[in-house]
């Protein structure tokens, strides 16, 4: 059987995802080669991102400009005075921007990345280019990272609506243009398709429109966390199988493989784990849910990727260590569910990974996607990795733990630990107890201060409209950033304040009442929703959380560098590692 697994738009451009790679890994290792593997979303963007590009769509900017001049109709939406206007501006910025953005994909790809006045100018003109390119199906905006439809994502039946509307859905376009070509000549039997993050939900799901409309013999299935908090509502929604032949939800190493093997076999699907498929009409769920041994995983396989396309000077690779997370009470955290208990790999072989990776990619830097590193384990893989001396460089998410000591730290910093990412959520004491952090104001201090002398950057996750938060609360937190100097003006410090979200399958919603929760609405429309409203009996109510949020962010962005250190955990590796180096090389003089 010929496979191909593909990751589609839109992801952050910088590195490539850990989902194909591992599945890739996992299929070659039990015997299953994978004819490719493909990361579509570096591939379209590199192709949009060119002088021809911008010369094919010249033309239809042009007759749109003729056309809406004829009928523009309304104030705003698709053929309005807004669009016209937004096509004008457009075809103004277009004989500048390109001729510019062939250059700023070689600066970011070489020393000029490290410049940070030319890194942000090439990001802002990235942007420019883009808005250029969506004015042709305003008022969908795409970004460098995102989209942005006037359709919801969390509604089945715009979803399908957006990836037939050939007016305002880019992606049906770029796929024809730049992947259905080739796609066809070189024709697998099965193809994969990895949706992890809503910006992928429009553009993954309209590829798989496409091949399934063009090719429906290919069996289309597709996987990701997104679906996986969505089980009991694709029990619900038949549509969604218009697009594809079924999901994998959970983890999917195991399950694609036994697919697979069904596929080339007596194909009883019932045998799948953690499939979601239709026979006779019924979508069936096949459970219990199975979980990997990842004891047993092989390195992931980044064979294929265009490592040389990613919008970075270096290639910074994905790793994991553990999945699922060790403390798991956090009562608003719903990432639990992606992977239903904690595992993890011996440090021993990690270390091995990264050093055949690191040859192999001809890389030094790398970025730890696990839920936050358990102590011990962490320990010993720093004690081997400053046994063998690999200078590999690396950021990972921790807890500020009372036993993640200076000395541990210490052990991280030499064994090439560049930054730490903390989910801080709130330096009110009362706060940390109601989430059930499991955290102490007194460790936050000490850790962050330890962090800030041994050179280890800092990124901070809060969480503003907690139920029962109150403003004063609140602004605790933000006074905790914005008054600590040593911390917030340590370089590769960076701070994310997010807007609570009441999310399917978080702790909290096993009481609700009991975090003061008094009423939870579903949205009416939204058969897809990954969240719900609600109403509270005390502290802040949503309204008045967004703006005290705004208020926070725009306090928070006033001491933070946004660029790269807020945009980009991997752009920020490499502008540390750079910082440090330099340190090393030319100490500062006291």
């Amino acid at each position: 059987m010929k496979i191909s697994l593909l990751f589609p738009p839109s992801w952050h451009p910088s590195q490539p995802y850990l989902s194909v790679p591992c599945l890739s890994a996992f299929l070659e290792k039990s015997g299953v080669p994978v004819h490719q593997q493909r990361d579509l979303n570096i591939e379209l963007l590199d192709k949009v991102l060119t002088k021809g590009f911008g010369l094919d769509i010249h033309p239809r900017l042009v007759d749109l400009v003729k056309k809406l001049e004829n009928s523009v109709s309304g104030e705003t939406g698709y053929g309005s005075k807004e669009h016209y206007a937004r096509v004008v501006e457009s075809l103004d910025r277009f004989p500048y921007l390109i001729d510019e953005i062939e250059p700023v994909k070689a600066s970011l790809r070489g020393e000029e990345f490290y410049d940070l006045e030319r890194y942000r100018e090439c990001l802002f003109l990235i942007d420019r280019w883009l808005e250029v390119v969506s004015s042709l199906y305003f008022p969908t905006r795409m970004t460098v990272v995102d989209n942005q439809f006037a359709y919801s994502i969390y509604s089945s039946r715009e979803i399908i609506q957006a990836i037939h509307d050939e007016s305002q859905n880019p992606y049906l376009d770029l796929y024809r243009k730049f992947f259905l070509p080739a796609f066809g000549e070189d024709l697998p039997n099965f193809v994969g398709v990895s949706i992890t993050a809503t910006s992928q939900i429009i553009p993954g799901l309209t590829l798989c429109k496409l091949i399934k409309e063009i090719h429906p013999e290919v069996h289309v299935t597709v996987g990701g966390s997104i679906f996986t908090r969505l089980v009991d509502n694709l029990r619900r929604c038949d549509r969604l199988f218009q697009l594809t032949d079924d999901f994998i939800v959970f983890e999917g190493e195991t399950a694609l493989l036994e697919l697979i093997n069904q596929l080339d076999g007596k194909k009883d699907f019932s045998k799948v784990p953690n499939l979601i498929w239709r026979q006779d009409g019924k979508i069936i769920v096949n459970q219990p849910f199975y979980s990997e041994n990842l004891a047993e995983h092989p390195a992931p396989n980044y064979d294929g990727f265009p490592l040389g396309e990613y919008l970075a000077p270096h290639t910074v690779l994905p790793v994991q260590f553990s999945r699922g997370c060790y403390y798991k009470d956090c009562a608003f955290c719903a990432l639990t569910l992606d992977h239903q208990n904690f595992r993890q790999k011996d440090p021993m072989k990690v270390v091995d990974e990264l050093e055949a990776l690191s040859h192999k990619y001809d890389t030094r830097y790398f970025f730890f996607t696990d839920e936050c590193l358990a102590l011990s384990p962490t320990k010993r893989l720093c004690k081997e990795l400053i046994h063998r001396g690999l200078d590999l460089q690396w950021t990972a998410e921790l807890r500020f733990e009372k036993n993640l000591s200076r000395e541990l730290l210490t052990s991280m910093r030499e064994a090439g630990c560049q930054k730490i990412v903390f989910g801080l959520e709130t330096y009110n004491a009362r706060l940390m107890d109601f989430m059930v952090k499991g955290i102490t104001q007194g460790n936050v201090d000490r850790i962050c201060s330890d962090c800030v002398d041994l050179g280890i950057a800092v990124h901070c996750y809060v969480i503003v409209g907690f139920p029962t938060e109150t403003e004063e609360e609140s602004l605790e937190t933000l006074n905790f950033i914005v008054n600590n100097t040593k911390l917030h003006s340590s370089y590769g410090f960076s701070c994310q304040p997010c807007l609570f979200d009441l999310e399917k399958e978080a702790p909290i919603m096993s009481d609700p009442g009991g975090y003061g929760i008094q009423r939870i609405m579903r949205p009416a429309s939204e058969d897809l929703s990954l969240g719900f409203f609600y109403e509270v009996k005390s502290g802040m109510t949503p309204e008045q959380a967004e703006k005290v949020y705004q208020y926070v962010y725009e306090k928070i962005s006033e001491v933070v560098c946004e660029l790269p250190f807020n945009y980009s955990m991997a752009d920020g590796l490499l502008y540390i590692t750079r910082h440090n180096k330099q340190l090393e090389v030319e100490p500062s003089s006291v």
